[in-house]
């Protein structure tokens, strides 16, 4: 059960206001629709359950284009502002999406969203979990802190944030610099589902990185699981790192039903789409497992190009998988697993010289890093783990 405390400390954060869907066209069915994505907007952006969540209904469209963007917020007291439109144009609808912070007016985001008349509701669920995933990290963005500021002046959900920039990175020593700050906010604050959460993909990055002993790394991502869960329970952050952890001892089946409840609890979370189309991938359902790896990566353009690195190499596309791999490592350099995948990728291609490159910065990186590990972790009969490790075999130090 959440304390009254934790609800209070959730409230202090910034929020967000989700503003009615302004309909363009005066017809009952512009309406209609535009009242179904102004709930819809409210519902996922709830489900992160990370900034506070407020319905605008009481301020019509009408009073808010009277007013700027900070007098706006000032009245509901939030930072951020999700506008959207709507109109229709014979076949096609047009959703127009503009996230702005109040604090000082500016646009943090805009885009436009097009998409047929026919089957709206399934489009338009697909629509607007796409306008969430992309939102969430401008907003996060937002509210970084200074890189000046002392820790102890800032708040823990900001040092969290903090240590998930630094996760991010995909190298040894950032990993270990972001378990340190995790560990230090939950000091402050025990209950933080944030920091577990980040803990446990803490843990994963050093399963698959091969950063730390692989009992010492799968404990901690059960432990984090389990905390994450039994403290938030209908939050979807804990059954992914359920399937993760499942999906880390080769419980496929196990992995994969923990990874669609997380997709149902919060169709906005990219990476549960991505971990789930690695599972397709493992089973052999190609299509299926790349679709997953598209959706992860509309959702978090910046963040999956890894994985879906590993569905174009599942299927065979080595060329794809190598452009994608190099995109991965481009962003982080010292990334060993993006390092592993170019290599092999490369391997494929026939390009010893390009596969030599890449898998000496992989060891640079990880003097100890073993390729059979991949089979004992994630399954000896899947395809795609036995060409990564004959590959890598094949390409030596």
């Amino acid at each position: 059960m959440v304390s009254t405390t934790q609800v209070n400390e959730i409230l202090q954060r910034p929020a967000i206001a989700i503003l009615p869907t302004l309909a363009i066209d005066p017809n009952p069915a512009c309406a209609a629709a535009a009242a179904g994505i102004t709930r819809d907007l409210l519902t996922l952006f709830s489900r992160w359950c990370w900034f506070p969540v407020i319905a605008s209904g009481p301020m019509s469209n009408v009073v808010a284009q009277t007013l700027t963007t900070q007098q706006v917020g000032q009245v509901l007291g939030a930072r951020f502002l999700v506008n959207t439109a709507l109109r229709n144009r014979g076949d096609v609808w047009r959703l127009d999406v503009q996230v702005a912070d109040a604090s000082n007016g500016h646009c943090l985001c805009a885009d436009v969203y097009d998409f047929p008349n026919c089957d709206l509701f399934d489009v338009e669920d697909r629509v607007i979990a796409e306008v969430v995933g992309q939102t969430y990290p401008h907003v996060i963005a937002a509210t970084a802190p200074s890189p000046v500021a002392r820790p102890d002046e800032l708040a823990t959900w900001q040092l969290a944030h903090a240590a998930f920039d630094l996760q991010d990175r995909r190298e040894r020593l950032a990993n270990e610099q972001a378990r340190l700050a995790f560990e230090r906010v939950l000091e402050r604050e025990p209950n933080l589902v944030l920091a577990h959460y980040g803990l446990g993909l803490i843990a994963y990055d050093q399963v698959l990185n091969q950063w730390a002993p692989q009992a010492t790394a799968i404990e901690l991502l059960r432990r984090s699981a389990e905390k994450c869960i039994g403290l938030a329970r209908k939050m979807a952050e804990g059954h992914y790192l359920a399937g993760r952890l499942a999906m880390a001892q080769y419980e496929h089946g196990v992995a994969a039903d923990k990874l669609a409840f997380a997709v149902l609890l919060n169709p906005s979370f990219a990476a549960a789409h991505s971990l789930l189309g690695q599972l397709h991938l493992m089973a052999g359902r190609l299509d299926e497992g790349l679709h997953r790896m598209q959706i992860a990566q509309r959702l978090g353009p910046k963040a999956f190009t890894a994985g879906l690195a590993v569905a174009h190499f599942a299927r065979h596309e080595w060329q794809q998988a190598l452009v994608a791999a190099e995109q991965a490592v481009a962003m982080s350099p010292d990334y060993p697993f993006g390092r592993a995948l170019a290599a092999a990728a490369a391997h494929c291609m026939s390009l010893p010289e390009r596969a030599h490159e890449h898998a000496t910065a992989l060891y640079r990186l990880q003097p100890t890093f073993d390729p059979t590990r991949f089979r004992t972790t994630f399954g000896t009969q899947v395809d795609a783990v036995a060409r990564l490790v004959d590959a890598l075999e094949q390409i030596g130090r």
